[in-house]
This record gives C-alpha cells, sequence and structure tokens, in this order.
C-alpha cells in the first residue's frame, strides 16, 4: 500500500521516499508506503503490484531496471549494472527491499534516514 504525499502531509504510513529526481537534490514526487513493495508500486504508479506474483514482480522490477540503466547512460553518461547482488553502480532486483536500497544507493530515489539506518 502506498499513497502519494506532499511536505504538508501528515504521516499515516511507515516509510517515505522521494522519487523522479530533477537534479541538484530536488525530486518531482513523494510518496509513504507501508513496505518496500509498496514504495516499488509507487515508482510504477501500480497499486496492484504487490498483489502480483513473484515472478511477475521480478520481471517488473527487471524492465524498471533496464529503463534506468538507460537513463543512467543518457542522463549522467555513467554505466550502471542490473544483478541479484549489491556492488558498486549496480541495480539489484532480488528483492523489492534490495531494489529500492540499490536505486537509494545511486540517487534514483531517496529514502528517509529512519529507512536507510536499518539495513
Amino acid at each position: 500500500m502506498y499513497r502519494q504525499i506532499n511536505p504538508t502531509s501528515e504521516r499515516e504510513l511507515s516509510m517515505r521516499m522521494l522519487f523522479q529526481p530533477t537534479g541538484e537534490g530536488t525530486f518531482h514526487r513523494a510518496c509513504e508506503a507501508d513496505g518496500y513493495g509498496g514504495l516499488v508500486a509507487a515508482i510504477l504508479g501500480d497499486p496492484t503490484y504487490e498483489s502480483g506474483e513473484i515472478e511477475t514482480r521480478l520481471v517488473t522490477r527487471l524492465r524498471l531496471a533496464d529503463e534506468l540503466v538507460l537513463l543512467g547512460e543518457v542522463q549522467r553518461q555513467q554505466t550502471v549494472h542490473v544483478a541479484d547482488r549489491d556492488a558498486d553502480h549496480t541495480i539489484n532486483v532480488a528483492s523489492d527491499e534490495r531494489f529500492i536500497r540499490s536505486l537509494d544507493r545511486l540517487g534514483y530515489v531517496s529514502l528517509e534516514p529512519s529507512v536507510t539506518d536499518h539495513v
């Protein structure tokens, strides 16, 4: 479960994230969710993501990761890889949590400090 938020939104769910970076540390959108699956669903704008089959969710993360690799090459001229483990310059698609945490490390999203402190 997720919902879009703005700076004045009261907290309703446990995790908050900024996404759709516009440059220089600014992000276009923000959301909160009850878990990592909800954060992925918010990026996709797909409230049905969390109820999908595990294989379908993995394929969706892979598709999104491939799009971000292309975006990284075009915008940053940076090589980003896709894998099922954590590594430098790598989007980890192994799980919703690993996926979101790798996007945070790469700057595609920004997790609130209380989420990043619990690794």
